[in-house]
C-alpha cells in the first residue's frame, strides 16, 4: 500500500460538468490562463475566428470579460488583451469552524473577496443560530462588489439534514439546536439556497485532483465519511448518510449528544476524549487546527483513551473500506497530525485491509486547506450561475 501526502491545489476552475457552449469555453479559457488574445484562442480552442469573435461580443456584453489594448512592444498595431472580471458571478457560503459561523463570499477566480465570523456558544438554540445566520448575512451583504450578481447561498455544514426541506437536524457542536429550518432564515422563492456536507465539498477537491474511487473520513470534533467514484460521481445518500460516528458499539453506554448511548463518538471523537487526553489544554470547540498542533507533539500512545480510539476508528475504517472498496482512503482531522497515531492507524489499518483479494491501493493524510473545501462548496453553484448567465 502506498502512504501519501495529498498536497492542496487550484491553479484554475476546476469544472465539474461537461461544458455546455463556445462561450463557456472561451470564458474559461481566459480564466485558466490558457489564452488572452482572440487569436490565440482561434488557434488553441479550434474554433472559427468568426465564432470567436461572437463568442467575445457576448461575454463582453454580460460583463465576464474586459478587452483591453495591452502595452505594444517595437512596431505594428498593439493586441488587444482578454481578461477576466472575476467578481461578475459570485456566491455565498456559510460554514462552521470550530465554536463558530464563518461567512464567506467567492469569486469565480476561486478568490475569498470578503469574510466574516461569529463565535456561538455551545448553548446555542435554534433561535441564536438563526440570528447568527442574518447578522452575518447583512453585514456582508454590504461589501458585495458594484457589479457582482449573487448567484446563491451555499450552507456547508456537518452533522444530520435535508436537502429537500433545508432543515439542520443534529450536530455535535450545538446539542441544543434541533430541527432548524434554513428554509425559513433565507426563503427559497428568494434565495438560491444549497445545503452540502463539508466532507463532501473536500472530497470533490481530492477528486478533482484525481478521478479515482476515493473514501475520505474525518476524524476529529466528531466522526464521518465521504465517498466519490469521480467528481461528479460523489455519493449523496439520504439525510444522514456518512455519520459512522453515530454506530453503536458493544459495551459502550456513555451518553452521546445524539441522545443515544454507546456512539463511536462517545469513545472517538475530541468532544469526548478531548478533556482526558490533552487536559486543561482543551477547551469544547477549539479550533481543529489548533488541537491538531497541540496532539501532534504529545506522546499518546500509552493514553488508554487514544488506545481505544484508535482499535474504534481503525475498525470502522476498515468496515467502510469493505463496503465501497474505494481504491484510496484519505484520512482527515487532528488526530492523525501524530506521527506515532498515524503509523499505528496504518499498521493497524493494513492488518484488516484485505478482504478476498480485494484491499484499498492508497493510505493518505488530508492536506486540502480549509480554503479549497470552502471552494468546494462554491463550485456548483458558480457553475450553474454561469450557464444560466451564458443562456439569458
Amino acid at each position: 500500500m502506498n502512504h501519501k501526502q495529498t498536497v492542496s491545489f487550484l491553479s484554475r476552475l476546476p469544472i465539474t460538468r461537461p461544458v455546455s457552449n463556445d462561450q463557456e469555453r472561451v470564458f474559461l479559457s481566459v480564466l485558466n490562463g490558457q489564452v488572452n488574445t482572440r487569436s490565440q484562442a482561434t488557434k488553441g480552442l479550434a474554433i472559427r475566428s468568426t465564432t470567436i469573435s461572437d463568442c467575445v461580443a457576448e461575454l463582453l456584453a454580460v460583463g465576464l470579460l474586459t478587452e483591453e489594448v495591452s502595452v505594444s512592444v517595437g512596431r505594428g498595431r498593439p493586441s488587444l488583451t482578454l481578461a477576466v472580471k472575476a467578481n461578475r458571478l459570485v456566491t455565498v457560503v456559510f460554514q462552521v469552524i470550530s465554536q463558530s459561523v464563518h461567512i464567506f463570499i467567492i469569486n469565480l477566480s476561486a478568490q475569498i473577496i470578503a469574510h466574516d465570523q461569529l463565535e456561538a456558544s455551545p448553548d446555542c438554540d435554534n433561535r441564536m443560530l438563526e440570528n447568527i445566520f442574518l447578522e452575518l448575512y447583512q453585514r456582508i451583504i454590504k461589501q458585495l462588489p458594484n457589479e457582482a450578481q449573487l448567484v446563491g447561498i451555499v450552507f456547508s455544514l456537518g452533522g444530520v439534514f435535508d436537502r429537500s426541506t433545508y432543515r439542520w437536524i443534529h450536530t455535535s457542536r450545538w446539542p441544543r439546536m434541533h430541527n432548524l429550518a434554513i428554509g425559513n432564515i433565507f426563503p427559497q422563492e428568494q434565495y438560491n439556497i444549497s445545503l452540502s456536507r463539508t466532507l463532501d465539498n473536500e472530497l470533490l477537491m481530492h477528486l478533482l485532483q484525481r478521478d479515482e474511487s476515493t473514501l475520505l473520513l474525518h476524524w476529529g470534533y466528531g466522526v464521518g465519511f465521504a465517498f466519490g467514484q469521480a467528481a461528479d460521481r460523489i455519493v449523496a445518500g439520504g439525510y444522514a448518510f456518512g455519520e459512522i460516528g453515530h454506530w453503536h458499539i458493544p459495551g459502550q453506554q456513555q451518553a452521546c449528544h445524539c441522545g443515544q448511548q454507546g456512539c463511536l463518538e462517545t469513545t472517538t471523537a475530541l468532544w469526548s476524549i478531548g478533556p482526558r487526553v490533552l487536559g486543561n489544554d482543551f477547551r469544547a470547540g477549539d479550533d481543529e487546527d489548533h488541537l491538531a498542533n497541540l496532539l501532534a507533539t504529545r506522546d499518546l500512545m500509552d493514553d488508554a483513551h487514544i488506545q481505544l480510539a484508535l482499535r474504534h476508528i481503525t475498525s470502522a475504517a476498515s468496515n467502510v473500506c469493505r463496503v465501497f472498496f474505494p481504491r484510496r482512503l484519505i484520512i482527515s482531522g487532528p488526530f492523525v497530525k501524530n506521527p506515532r497515531l498515524w503509523q499505528a492507524f496504518c499498521e493497524g489499518f493494513e492488518q484488516q485491509n484485505r478482504f478476498f483479494g480485494q484491499s484499498t491501493h492508497e493510505l493518505a493524510v488530508s492536506q486540502v486547506s480549509r480554503d479549497l473545501g470552502i471552494y468546494g462548496a462554491a463550485i456548483p453553484v458558480l457553475e450553474q450561475g454561469l450557464a444560466e448567465l451564458l443562456q439569458d
